[in-house]
């Protein structure tokens, strides 16, 4: 009997076919890129989230804001058929820093304004960024915005004729204005270039926009340092300064007439400036303007009966003009525990949640933006983790309760920042610079031209010229920080992963292109990374790089930036 031998035959690696490496090689990815899927969704249950949230303890003024709302929408036929008799109304919300003034007026009337037809659009003061009608005019610029862009953007903003809003906007400024006017609301309002339409005469303006960029590129050391003067002089005397205020009214009364309501909110008036103020009570007693709400918020405790905005307050309203105050305080301890269980996704019935909701706001009075920081702190520190055993926040009672809290909250967010990426520290710096409202793009580009060599030569300049002029506290950025630099090989990659930390640790709120500091603390605390000494040089070195960098359309209208 004959036995067969059976020879199992293993294939070498070489007679694998190139499908079956290419599929092997498929898996792999697959399984890799399955991995990092699932340990991103891990971090990111891990993360402390605390931006975004809902407003506690405001139902009651959410409800009047949006009330006042749809009565703007309601009026404007009223106001046209007793146009003589009437003068605007305003509202005012104060309080105290970190109470959510801001974030009140954000969700009580800009998340509603466009469901029912409104526009609305804001500005904002800012403390180290002192210039005339700053934020009047960053207002009207987003209002621009919105009917130029975003109103044909959604498809229900054409006439019956078929023309856009904003090209009957434009061609009635463009009939009803003087040229010498629509001169004075471009230098008053640059960032209503679009709106207003082109220039009728050689004799403000080159033949083209390329040559008008050219031009305003051209010694632009001069002319950035000019931008105040002009708009000075522009402003200088009486019956300049009321023509400006007619020429801002009757473009309100055009754009408020095409549209059904639009809002105007002005942010922290207790830094505003005179001229702003007195623009304001020009728009409002002007009785001729239709569907058009003034809003504004200020720090009550910044602004006494000696300051410019409480003398206007009162002459306002012995004018009798409809002045809505809303006055917003810290939260009590009943609104204290649905905030932190909202911030750690846990039930407010938790015995739990409770006590360290109590102690939180013990600690920090029931002020919003402190008990949230101080919820932060605590993950920062460790305090409080993700516990994967039990599937929710942990944390030691007594070690909570023993936490010092400081009064000095800039410092507390400097060293947080301290502790995030280089990438994402030096982003935010940029972004100080900015405003309190920056676009990404223009983070993103100043990003890509700073390189260690052009800062040190930066540097040097600045400190040579400086010592020449006698100063002796001439520097630049700290030589850990300059160090530190990339020579330009910042990545897509990790610009979004320190967009994502902006908002994973409730620095910012990005939308879309927009990103907004969620609070004007943070954004000082982002500009405390920049070595005092040397931050006019290290703004003029970002105001430079944008100088080169914007498009024709954006230039004049970031002259300021």
């Amino acid at each position: 009997m004959s036995t067969s031998n059976t020879n199992h035959h293993v294939p070498s690696m070489g007679s694998i076919s190139s499908s079956s490496t290419r599929h092997l090689a498929e898996i792999v990815v697959t399984a890799a890129d399955s991995s990092q899927k699932i340990n991103k969704q891990i971090s990111n249950i891990a993360q402390l989230r605390v931006s975004n949230m809902q407003l506690h303890g405001r139902d009651d003024e959410i409800k009047l804001l949006r009330r006042k709302l749809r009565e703007l929408a309601q009026k404007k036929d009223g106001i046209e058929e007793d146009a003589e008799n009437h003068v605007g109304e305003m509202i005012l919300v104060s309080g105290t820093s970190g109470t959510g003034k801001s974030a009140l007026i954000h969700k009580g009337l800009g998340k509603d304004a466009s469901k029912i037809g409104c526009v609305f659009a804001s500005g904002k003061f800012e403390e180290k960024l002192l210039r005339p009608l700053s934020a009047f005019s960053d207002a009207m610029t987003c209002l621009a915005k919105y009917i130029t862009v975003e109103h044909n953007k959604k498809g229900g903003f054409s006439s019956s004729g078929g023309s856009s809003i904003a090209a009957l906007i434009r061609d009635k400024i463009q009939s009803e204005f003087h040229d010498e006017d629509m001169e004075q609301l471009r230098r008053v309002l640059p960032g209503c270039a679009e709106l207003l339409g082109a220039r009728r005469s050689s004799l403000f303006c080159p033949s083209s926009q390329a040559d008008a960029a050219t031009l305003l590129r051209r010694d632009s050391s001069s002319k950035l340092g000019d931008v105040k003067r002009r708009v000075s002089l522009a402003l200088a005397g009486k019956e300049s300064i009321s023509r400006m205020h007619y020429a801002v009214r009757r473009l309100l009364k055009i754009v408020c007439s095409s549209l059904k309501g639009v809002v105007l909110f002005i942010d922290d008036l207790q830094w505003s400036d005179t001229a702003t103020l007195d623009l304001l009570k020009s728009i409002v007693l002007d009785g001729e303007i239709p569907s058009l709400l003034i809003v504004g918020a200020y720090r009550e405790d910044e602004v006494p009966d000696h300051h410019p905005l409480a003398f206007h307050i009162r002459e306002l309203e012995q004018m009798k003009v409809s002045i809505t105050q809303i006055k917003i305080g810290n939260l009590s301890v009943d609104y204290a525990v649905p905030l932190v269980a909202e911030a750690l996704a846990m039930d407010d019935d938790d015995s739990k949640v409770k006590s360290l909701a109590e102690t939180i706001h013990r600690k920090t009075e029931g002020n919003p933006f402190f008990m949230l920081m101080f919820l932060r702190s605590l993950y920062d520190e460790k305090l409080l983790q993700y516990s994967f055993g039990v599937m929710k926040w942990t944390w030691d009672d007594d070690a909570v309760n023993s936490k010092i809290v400081t009064e000095n909250v800039a410092s507390v967010l400097v060293n947080k920042m301290n502790r995030l990426q280089e990438e994402t520290q030096r982003m935010l710096m940029v972004a100080s610079c900015l405003g309190a409202t920056f676009r990404l793009s223009a983070v993103m580009e100043v990003m890509k031209n700073i390189s260690r060599v052009e800062m040190r030569d930066s540097m040097r300049s600045v400190s040579s010229t400086a010592a020449a002029m006698g100063s002796s506290s001439a520097s630049v950025l700290s030589s850990d920080l300059a160090n530190s630099i990339p020579d330009r090989d910042g990545s897509d990659s990790s610009y979004a992963s320190s967009i994502e930390e902006f908002e994973g640790e409730g620095l910012c709120e990005v939308d879309d292109e927009e990103c907004r500091f969620m609070h004007d603390q943070i954004q000082s605390a982002a500009f405390e990374l920049i070595s005092p000494e040397q931050r006019d040089s290290f703004r003029g070195r970002i105001g430079s790089i944008l100088l080169q960098s914007l498009p024709p359309e954006e230039l004049e209208a970031s002259l300021f930036e």
